[in-house]
């Protein structure tokens, strides 16, 4: 990706702000949303099934200060045909703390992808 990619990508970027405890992400949910940490902190984990009921694990990632959450949405604007595809978190996402952070959404990707070709394709078609 080039740095006019990266620069049309910052222009889609939105401020996203989330109270401590916030579920951001669920597990098994379509994931509608890429974040960019720049203050606070998250929690990630997998579900613990018991009893037919997810439970939050007792082990968790720790998500802080210049990470990202849901960049699994980066791999799928490269790589989708058809925008049917959309991944399913396999993990939740609750803020440990107050959290700010940069947002693009599926539908900021789909509109990167189809009307600004910030990813090398041969034509538009394979969109």
């Amino acid at each position: 990706m080039n740095d006019q990619a990266l620069g049309t990508i910052c222009d889609y970027l939105k401020p996203k702000m989330f109270e401590e405890n916030a579920q951001v992400i669920e597990a098994g949910q379509p994931l509608n949303v890429m974040l960019y940490i720049i203050a606070g902190s998250m929690q990630a984990y997998l579900p613990i099934r018991a009893a037919g009921e997810a439970c939050p694990s007792t082990s968790f990632e720790t998500l802080e200060k210049g990470m990202f959450v849901g960049e699994q949405l980066l791999d799928w604007a490269a790589k989708t045909k058809t925008f049917y595809d959309q991944p399913v978190s396999f993990k939740t996402v609750r803020c440990a703390e107050k959290v700010e952070a940069f947002a693009l959404t599926v539908n900021d990707w789909k509109t990167l992808v189809v009307s600004r070709d910030i990813f090398q394709r041969s034509s538009k078609s394979e969109v």
